[in-house]
């Protein structure tokens, strides 16, 4: 297969993978990592946070649809819909600017492998503060 036809067979792949993994609307009903939540109260949501060189978005150990952000007094979770992440992926971000945002795109890829997996846009950031 020659390398344009992989590159257009890849560009449609993650066309799909894209329109597949839009985070849904905020709602009440919206689930939360209780494990990783215990003791803290939401806030309102916010569109974007702050990249702090010491944090990283991470996957939910009791939900592989959202990731976490942040490691004090407050953790802001991002509910990604029907897209999830492996307990062993590799999260690529790609913000523009100095803040995660809604609408920015991570992508995974398998640590083992290297294997691209899915692609999931984020949705609005969900502040727990203690």
């Amino acid at each position: 297969m020659s390398y344009a036809a992989r590159m257009t067979r890849n560009l449609f792949a993650l066309a799909l993978v894209l329109g597949s993994c839009a985070a849904p609307p905020p709602s009440a009903q919206q689930r939360a990592p209780d494990q990783e939540l215990a003791g803290r109260v939401a806030r309102a949501p916010e569109r974007c946070v702050s990249i702090n060189s010491q944090q990283a978005l991470r996957v939910s150990e009791s939900d592989r649809h959202v990731l976490l952000y942040g490691n004090g007094r407050t953790l802001w979770t991002n509910n990604l819909g029907q897209c999830s992440f492996g307990s062993d992926d590799v999260l690529v971000t790609e913000p523009f600017g100095s803040s995660y945002c809604r609408g920015d795109l991570v992508r995974s890829i398998d640590r083992s492998s290297r294997i691209p997996g899915p692609a999931c846009v984020l949705g609005d950031f969900i502040p727990y503060a203690r």
